[in-house]
């Protein structure tokens, strides 16, 4: 069992999912829906005692499910009480959980993507060279869960990550550093802005459509939602340490070459004015917090999760990323 959580309408709920397996398959099932506030499943009769609603576990059963108390403890505990956790955590019991067999051919079935995932939020590393050489125990977290299983334990664990750490961490990931000279790999702010807006929009299609890494969940034909997040990872953020000035520099040489943006940046402004429902001219003159007030008002309108197209979202997203740069400067 683990906990799961979905943006509806603009609000996160949260469920209590299990993993099964289904035929060579593993996939994930809902077996309770927790709403928006879990913690009101949570009862204090005093001091620090508490327990859950027999609801949980009376449902739960159903389904052919018994959880141990640990094991509703790991789920429940971020809506704990702080006081109530800071006593729970001096007595926690270290479970002994069950072996895994870590054989070459269980390591197959973590798909690279999840590797560099982990490798990051261990190392904090856009190198990962080595990642090959690393003992399958490296991946024991990601043994035995479905896909949402796993999707759902990285969404927790990129908390971890800092604003200015998120478009290194997506960088890495997608491994956009194959598309460039080596020596950027330490130095990914140096890269061709529009080149790599480019190369990550082709890998993250290629990802969504990989049925090698979707296995065990439903087919989909717009971008996951599991993917939006690093969509928006990339264009709302930057790299540490980088400096305005080589773009400063290609804008001045880019703004004397020419007298008249040429057809396809005129196209773009075109683009820019129908998906910001605005004229080029006042998306020009927009102050920061404006262009972002309207970018955000306009990503909830078209979110898939709000009803939206995932294409137009993923557009206004592109562009949104390269006028952001602009304004910055």
């Amino acid at each position: 069992m683990y906990l799961a959580q979905k943006k509806i309408k603009n609000q996160t709920h949260f469920f209590i999912r299990s993993t099964y397996k289904d035929g060579p398959y593993l996939k994930s099932k809902e077996v309770f829906n927790l709403g928006t506030n879990p913690s009101r499943f949570i009862i204090y009769p005093g001091g620090n005692a508490y327990y859950f609603d027999e609801i949980i576990q009376e449902t739960l059963a159903k389904s052919g499910l018994y959880p141990t108390q640990d094991e509703l403890d790991e789920i429940f505990w971020e809506f704990l009480k702080p006081e109530i956790q800071r006593v729970v955590k001096g007595f926690q019991r270290t479970s002994k959980k069950p072996t895994t067999d870590y054989s070459l051919e269980t390591n197959k079935k973590v798909h690279l993507f999840d590797k560099r995932r982990i490798h990051y939020l261990k190392f904090a590393s856009t190198d990962q060279r080595n990642i090959h050489s690393l003992p399958d125990k490296f991946f024991k977290s990601l043994f035995n869960k479905s896909r949402d299983e796993i999707e759902q334990y990285f969404i927790t664990q990129e908390r971890i990550l800092k604003p200015h750490e998120l478009k290194a961490y997506v960088y890495t990931i997608f491994e956009l550093q194959r598309f460039f000279r080596r020596y950027t790999v330490q130095h990914p702010h140096y890269l061709n802005r529009d080149k790599m807006d480019g190369f990550f929009m082709d890998a993250i299609c290629q990802l969504n459509d990989d049925k090698t890494f979707w296995v065990g969940m439903d087919s989909h034909k717009s971008l996951h939602d599991y993917l939006i997040r690093y969509v928006i990872m990339y264009f709302d953020h930057d790299f540490p340490g980088y400096s305005p000035f080589q773009d400063y520099l290609n804008d001045f040489r880019n703004r004397h070459r020419v007298h008249s943006p040429p057809k396809s940046i005129r196209i773009k402004m075109e683009d820019a004015s129908r998906l910001f429902e605005t004229s080029w001219e006042k998306l020009k003159k927009m102050d920061l917090r404006s262009f972002n007030q309207l970018y955000r008002k306009l990503a909830l309108k078209h979110h898939p999760d709000q009803g939206g197209d995932a294409t137009i979202f993923i557009q206004l997203t592109e562009i949104y990323g390269k006028l952001l740069s602009k304004k910055k400067k």
